[in-house]
């Protein structure tokens, strides 16, 4: 009789050990779930830009028309990540060609758009900024030489 006692009750404690491991192992598994998945989450959530956003070089193009005529334009540009872009294009409008100084300020929102202007003043444009300063899609909105209906988009050429 106390064999059969002692085998029923260690029958018994296994029986209760294998629950609460399996119980222990289903909980782990559902806390690595649910941190996977806010990790997850978290990893979605927009970024939010600023002057940053935009650093290191990046080549441009432009087209459109300037005053009526076409209007081409290839950059290199670099933005210091602070607000100042610099750098040198060559432009074509209606056949003829020039080069051009680039120097310009920029302001970035936390929402990707933002806004630059030429020094000296005359060039504007509006923009928008992937997250990762990877890419800008741009439109003009004020040319010192007169009514132009120019739009492009600037990839940035180095990492950040």
């Amino acid at each position: 009789m106390s064999n059969q006692l002692t085998t029923a009750i260690n029958s018994t404690s296994r029986s209760r050990l294998r629950r609460g491991f399996v119980l222990i192992a289903l909980a782990l598994a559902s806390l690595a779930a649910a941190r996977a998945q806010s990790s997850k989450m978290a990893s979605d959530l927009p970024r939010e830009c600023g002057p940053s956003t935009l650093q290191g070089a990046y080549m441009s193009e432009q087209r459109g028309d300037l005053n009526g005529l076409p209007l081409v334009q290839v950059n290199r540009i670099v933005a210091d990540g602070q607000g100042g872009f610099t750098g040198s294009g060559t432009v074509v409008v209606n056949g003829v060609v020039s080069t051009v100084a680039i120097t310009a300020t920029y302001t970035v929102n936390s929402d990707c758009t933002g806004t630059l202007t030429s020094v000296p003043a005359g060039l504007s444009q509006n923009f928008v900024v992937k997250e990762d300063g990877s890419q800008v899609f741009f439109i003009v909105t004020a040319h010192p030489a007169g009514a132009a209906t120019l739009a492009g988009e600037a990839v940035r050429l180095s990492k950040k």
